[in-house]
């Protein structure tokens, strides 16, 4: 046997494609515009009234997924557009879904967590390692999520045995949440 006839060796396998978020933020997105649509209202709504929920299910599970490509403008066709932007297009559609049928408060609450987890996990994912970095920092997170809260409590505040104090009340919980806010973007500035 010569060198000739002796088996080219095998290449070695090409190592395995790192996890990515795409299916499981899709699959956020998907709870997400289901849950806005009110499902706790589903069971006396006739038929057709159940579109609407089929229809976001759809739109959610083909824009939901993060955009990691970089917005190059390919087009300024309105649909060019859209598909650009199509995550927040996909997070316009679930604020005026809920707004249109105000949930109640506990499923308001769900919404506005699932929202910030999307728009978060989206935000991560389009920025690369240092946009997953941030979901490391409890500080930036805790800031989201309880400015989130502050803002939702202020909005489910009842305004009628409060009289005018519920704007006040309503305009310190907004500036509470905008310090907070402030308050980790600046930490998270300073540790750079």
């Amino acid at each position: 046997m010569t060198t000739t006839d002796a088996p080219a060796p095998k290449p070695a396998p090409a190592p395995a494609p790192a996890p990515t978020l795409d299916r499981p933020i899709q699959l956020l997105g998907c709870a997400l515009a289901l849950l806005v649509t009110d499902p706790t209202a589903w069971a006396g709504r006739p038929a057709p009234d159940l579109v609407v929920p089929l229809a976001a299910l759809v739109l959610a599970f083909v824009a939901a997924a993060p955009l990691t490509a970089r917005p190059v403008a390919g087009g300024h066709r309105w649909y060019a557009r859209l598909a650009r932007h199509r995550n927040t297009a996909f997070a316009v559609m679930c604020v005026v879904l809920a707004a249109t049928d105000p949930p109640p408060g506990w499923l308001a609450a769900v919404d506005a967590a699932l929202l910030l987890t999307y728009l978060l996990a989206v935000d991560a994912v389009a920025a690369g390692p240092p946009g997953l970095r941030l979901l490391r920092r409890p500080l930036t997170l805790l800031a989201a999520y309880g400015a989130t809260a502050l803002v939702l409590a202020a909005a489910l505040l009842p305004t009628t045995a409060m009289g005018p104090s519920s704007r006040l009340l309503a305009a310190l919980a907004l500036g509470a949440a905008a310090a907070a806010v402030a308050v980790a973007m600046t930490a998270r500035g300073r540790r750079r």
